[in-house]
């Protein structure tokens, strides 16, 4: 059950004509797949299905965007005010992000939540920066900006992994992985759910396809808004074969339907949020 095994059964996919992208494969937002059937064979585009996971698109942005800023900021030597440039960099993210969401999702009474949430954000991300930087350059004094950057960023962000072995998309993009190998985060909001686990056994099996390195332990880490601020909690498991093999069947479930262009059926428990109502209800 190990990604590089990709070329026999039971990773070996159904067809590599359709490419799908672990999220869509793992979410299951519509319960009858319509969703995936309508975003693919009807619109034929990739877009946010509800303000929700509009949410967690503009969260996922700024955590990336910051820690690739910092980053390059350490290699300039830029770290004088670095909190408060990490901190306007995000709000812009927010910006810029709500106004290309607004174009395919309604954030009517979401849009200051968002910005909210975004600013919390990226306070605690750029003093936890701020904080792990002063940690080590206080521990290490004589540290040039690549041991610096290695010490405080020991993972790569937005993993880049060519799925394509797997029937998976060319361009999937991992949140996080430890750079010794091993390990591969996932950044959620909201509640936990039964798929996040199956996300992460999604990109296991393709790391493990496309860097031939294998992938034993999932974290997801959940960013949510407490009464007293922000709460974050982590959950750590292993990938297991069970994780593994029910991700592959899914997969499976997927491709079969949209080469077999057979439409289905409206779910009788729609999600309230889904974009697709009208498509299914008229309207």
């Amino acid at each position: 059950m190990r990604g590089w095994n990709w070329h026999q059964s039971p990773l070996k996919p159904y067809s590599y004509e359709i490419l799908l992208s672990v999220w869509e494969i793992a979410s299951r937002i519509c319960p009858t797949n319509r969703d995936v059937w309508i975003r693919r064979k009807v619109l034929k585009k990739s877009i946010p299905t509800t303000p929700y996971i509009a949410k967690g698109i503009v969260i996922h942005r700024i955590i990336a965007s910051l820690f690739k800023e910092a980053k390059k900021n350490v290699y300039l030597g830029q770290l004088d005010s670095l909190r408060d440039r990490l901190i306007s960099k995000g709000m812009s993210i927010v910006e810029d992000e709500l106004g290309s969401m607004s174009k395919y999702v309604d954030l009517k009474g979401f849009s200051d939540e968002i910005r909210e949430f975004g600013k919390e954000i990226s306070k605690y991300v750029a003093v936890s920066i701020e904080n792990k930087i002063m940690e080590v350059r206080s521990k290490y004094p004589f540290i040039d900006e690549e041991g610096l950057v290695n010490l405080v960023f020991p993972f790569a962000i937005e993993l880049i992994i060519d799925g394509r072995f797997l029937g998976l998309s060319s361009y999937l993009r991992a949140d996080a992985s430890w750079v010794f190998g091993g390990l591969v985060y996932d950044i959620k909001t909201g509640y936990k759910l039964k798929w996040h686990k199956l996300q992460l056994a999604g990109y296991a099996l393709a790391i493990e396809s496309f860097y031939e390195r294998p992938v034993d332990i999932g974290v997801v880490i959940y960013v949510n808004r407490g009464l007293q601020g922000l709460k974050i909690e982590k959950e750590i498991f292993p990938i297991t074969d069970d994780l593994r093999s029910k991700f592959l069947e899914l997969r499976d479930e997927l491709q079969m339907m949209l080469i077999k262009d057979k439409e289905p059926p409206i779910a009788s428990n729609c999600p309230k949020y889904c974009l697709f109502r009208k498509y299914c209800y008229g309207g």
